[in-house]
């Protein structure tokens, strides 16, 4: 394969990454105020479709991604790539031209369900790349995506242009379905053949390797849980605590800032995991997660409030490129990257769920100190993995 060729393909994976992150990342700031015009300015029946549509992406990605999984092995990368674009496309079409909330949750489950997060992870699971680089330049394209999808969400709602942009970035998938099915015409997702030092199958160790790979998810789910916990009320507490520094579009900029900073970060977080074993890399990001968490939690200032937050996302986002390093010596790694991605969306739902249980009890500081629990919970579970991997 031609260097030019291989230039492209990374840049088509890396350009779908980005829009199935920057188009959902547009949407959900703005979900309950979409949600009450297509009510009508019903408060209550938005509030529970705001809650459907919310969780709908993420329940239909839990279903549907061992689904894809396993439809994906031996199949033509320019099949199954075209597909996820055309799904996600067509989701977003169905979003654009919605006039009632039930189509728009429907437009909503389709996006979860049409397999791009495991499809693009799968595709950069090249056996002659290093251990984290393309799990790191995905997650780089993930970030930008999440950088920039409420800058232009919320220009959209002023503007009342949000159609159009679903409309925009439905193309922009079309296109790049095209893309995919001429430059991976003769790709397939094939099993990735092992490197040299690394464990062979033949080895009486694939118990022991099965529950490494399980320890390593779980504890990923935990961080994942961890980090997105607290950031459906982190606008709520960060205004009780400096209610003058903190209004909506100063929350939005923090957050904008904490994924700027997962995006320069990533190439030393893809150092550390070329240089350490995976499960040390993973224990550096849940104890610095942690740690953020709790620093937040007693911080008093705005400008330690924003730190804190940029240094949650800096040590955050070096997570998931870590744990999939670490399941590539997995005996069957295309079986345990599926089953970590489904980890890792487990723990996007069950974080807020937790955090808003605590915060119906004891308030937004206490999804804080849930969101810096559920992290050290992983690195316990950790814990329990013995040597390097």
């Amino acid at each position: 394969m031609s260097v030019a060729l291989r230039r492209y393909r990374r840049a088509t994976i890396f350009a779908v990454q980005f829009v199935t992150a920057a188009t959902p990342l547009a949407v959900v700031p703005f979900l309950s105020l979409q949600m009450e015009q297509l009510t009508r300015g019903s408060v209550a029946e938005a509030s529970v479709w705001t809650a459907v549509a919310a969780a709908a992406p993420a329940a239909t990605a839990v279903t549907s991604t061992p689904l894809w999984g396993r439809f994906a092995r031996g199949r033509a990368m320019s099949l199954l790539l075209s597909s996820t674009c055309f799904l996600t496309a067509s989701s977003y079409v169905v979003m654009a031209v919605a006039d009632g909330a039930a189509t728009f949750a429907m437009g909503r489950a389709l996006q979860g369900a049409a397999g791009s997060g495991i499809l693009l992870l799968l595709a950069v699971d090249r056996p002659n790349t290093r251990p984290g680089s393309g799990y790191v330049d995905l997650q780089q394209a993930f970030s930008a995506g999440c950088l920039v999808g409420p800058v232009l969400g919320g220009w959209a709602f002023v503007h009342q242009s949000f159609s159009a942009l679903l409309c925009v970035a439905a193309a922009a998938l079309f296109a790049l379905a095209i893309a995919c099915a001429l430059f991976f015409e003769t790709a397939r997702f094939d099993l990735p053949q092992r490197c040299r030092g690394e464990i062979d199958i033949s080895e009486p160790t694939t118990g022991r390797q099965l529950g490494r790979s399980r320890v390593l998810t779980v504890a990923a789910m935990f961080g994942t849980a961890g980090a997105f916990g607290f950031i459906p009320f982190f606008a709520e507490w960060s205004t009780t605590r400096d209610a003058v520094h903190f209004d909506a579009s100063a929350v939005g900029m923090v957050h904008a800032s904490a994924w700027l900073a997962a995006i320069i970060v990533l190439p030393i977080w893809s150092r550390i995991i070329d240089m350490a074993a995976a499960t040390r890399s993973i224990a550096l990001s849940l104890i610095g997660s942690s740690a953020a968490c709790v620093a937040l939690s007693i911080s008093t200032t705005a400008h330690s409030i924003i730190a804190f937050r940029v240094a949650h996302g800096a040590f955050h986002s070096g997570l998931n490129p870590a744990l999939y390093a670490g399941l590539r010596r997995s005996e069957e790694p295309d079986r345990e990257l599926v089953s970590a991605r489904t980890g890792v969306t487990l723990g996007q739902i069950l974080g807020p769920a937790l955090c808003g249980v605590v915060v119906s009890f004891v308030g937004a500081d206490g999804a804080l100190v849930t969101a810096a629990g559920l992290p050290a919970i992983g690195l316990l579970v950790l814990f329990t993995v013995r040597g390097d991997r």
